[in-house]
């Protein structure tokens, strides 16, 4: 029984090392460059996710100091800066479309009497 555990993990150790290499190989043959694609897809859809969030963020955090300056002029600058780099944002985050966990996109409505 242990034999056969043991086995097991060695091939199951085996598959990962192959399709590690497979991600970072460069001359890669057909069932080779599928194998690629498929996992870096999930690798390209959680990069974009995140370079998304990362720009939310800086563009949430610049329009908090905005509201925070002193001199009116200045601050309507900083406001209509950000206004315009998140009008941009909107723009390039519905031209990736991320997709979002049908958990989430779903509203189930009750009727209240």
């Amino acid at each position: 029984m242990l034999l056969l555990t043991l086995t097991f993990f060695a091939l199951i150790l085996l598959l990962a090392i192959m399709i590690g290499a497979c991600i970072q190989g460069t001359e890669l043959h057909g069932p080779e460059q599928k194998v690629q694609r498929f996992f870096m897809r999930f690798r390209a859809e959680e990069d974009t996710k995140q370079e998304l969030y990362e720009s939310a963020y800086r563009i949430v955090m610049d329009l908090g100091e905005a509201l925070d300056e002193e001199d009116i002029i200045a601050q309507c600058d900083a406001v209509r800066s950000a206004h315009d780099r998140a009008r941009a944002f909107r723009a390039r985050a519905t031209e990736h479309s991320v997709s979002t966990p049908s958990s989430a996109s779903r509203f189930d409505l009750k009727v209240v009497k």
